[in-house]
């Protein structure tokens, strides 16, 4: 099947907590709720949402989301910084670290892209 209709409410809730030693503000709790992902595994489409907070992130995927509702900003160790509101996109590329704030309760769309599967050096 080349398209098929993807229901993101039909899809299990996973809970979601970023890592203890990895919060910065906030106690940050949600739910994932993943809807498709590829036969090879790589790529991944569905909804995430989660309350206020702050967390660090290192970032080995390419991911786009459209953020449907809520504030977030990411704040790169390098000084960069992005926000998005209702309705605004991000794409964060491999590489990236930095912080992962929710200046408010978030909902997003995502869709995550591993890249290609790379051979391990034995």
């Amino acid at each position: 099947m080349t398209v098929r209709s993807i229901h993101v409410d039909a899809a299990p809730a996973e809970d979601f907590a970023p890592s203890p030693d990895r919060v910065v503000r906030g106690a940050p709790r949600g739910e994932t709720r993943n809807a498709y992902e590829s036969a090879d595994g790589r790529k991944y489409f569905g909804e995430w949402s989660c309350g206020e907070g702050a967390w660090r992130v290192s970032y080995s995927e390419w991911e786009y989301c459209r953020i449907v509702e809520g504030h977030v900003r990411l704040t790169g160790d390098d000084g960069t910084i992005a926000e998005a509101g209702p309705d605004g996109n991000l794409v964060i590329e491999p590489g990236f670290e930095g912080i992962w704030e929710n200046l408010t309760p978030v909902r997003k769309l995502y869709v995550i892209d591993l890249g290609p599967l790379t051979e391990s050096a034995d």
